[in-house]
């Protein structure tokens, strides 16, 4: 059987991987932390967003999560049934709902954020700001370059 040459992996190359590698990691994490507040990975995500923001219609929670209409309704409707959120219909537009956190949910976010941002600064401990300020301008140049390459599209 003849062996395969190996082909050198330019920069670029291991920037996807690693890029790929970071994607998996961040999934096994909010995985942990949406199973810590009996959440699904899903509905974790979507209650992160009321951190930043008191109401969303599903138009824009569509957008932010990259989800179909009808998969943001099924996890309105688990988180409904959670008393963690609420529907409202707009006035305006019947057809316009509005999703917004139910009274008591607040302290919960306040939790999930608290001990989200808790667990980055544990894995950054070792990091030195030096290092940190390399990191963020690096993932924000990643994130500039993908947001341009979608915009493309």
């Amino acid at each position: 059987m003849p062996r395969l040459k190996k082909i050198p992996i330019g920069k670029e190359e291991k920037i996807a991987e690693l890029l790929c590698e970071l994607t998996r990691l961040c999934n096994i994490k909010e995985e942990h932390f949406a199973s810590s507040f009996n959440l699904s990975p899903g509905e974790f995500r979507l209650l992160k967003y009321f951190a930043s923001k008191e109401t969303y219609t599903i138009k824009e929670l569509c957008v932010l999560l990259n989800l179909t209409p009808g998969r943001i309704t099924h996890l309105v409707s688990s988180l409904e049934k959670k008393n963690l959120i609420k529907r409202k219909v707009t006035p305006e537009d019947r057809r316009n709902i509005l999703i917004s956190l139910s009274s008591q949910t607040q302290n919960f976010i306040n939790n999930i954020y608290s001990d989200h941002i808790n667990f980055h600064n544990n894995v950054l401990i070792t990091v030195s700001e030096k290092k940190k300020n390399e990191i963020l301008s690096s993932l924000r140049l990643m994130v500039d370059s993908l947001q341009n390459w979608i915009n493309t599209k």
